[in-house]
């Protein structure tokens, strides 16, 4: 079984569907793991997420930008590490479908 992990796409649309449009055309990847930071940094967290969860083919776990937003949706404590960014992911946040 041939896998492909990707990681740290960060709301980068074309980067993303670009990846997957050059493991498409391997036709040989069974199964393609995401290993976070899907969200944060880049302004295409909707497109991102829609490309993703739209895959029977991908297993994704959480990263620290993923965590982070996910905090301010869910009002749980936002983590101190990432303090910094905080103004960026309420913007995030208020945008997300």
């Amino acid at each position: 079984m041939k896998i492909a992990v990707i990681t740290d796409i960060h709301g980068n649309a074309p980067a993303l569907k670009a990846v997957l449009t050059e493991l498409d055309n391997r036709q040989n990847i069974e199964q393609i793991y995401c290993l976070g930071d899907m969200i944060g940094i880049g302004p295409d967290t909707n497109e991102v997420l829609s490309t993703l969860f739209a895959r029977q083919d991908i297993s994704m776990v959480t990263g620290n930008h993923d965590e982070a937003v996910l905090a301010l949706l869910t009002g749980e404590v936002y983590p101190q590490s990432h303090s910094h960014a905080k103004e960026h992911h309420q913007w995030i946040e208020e945008r997300m479908d």
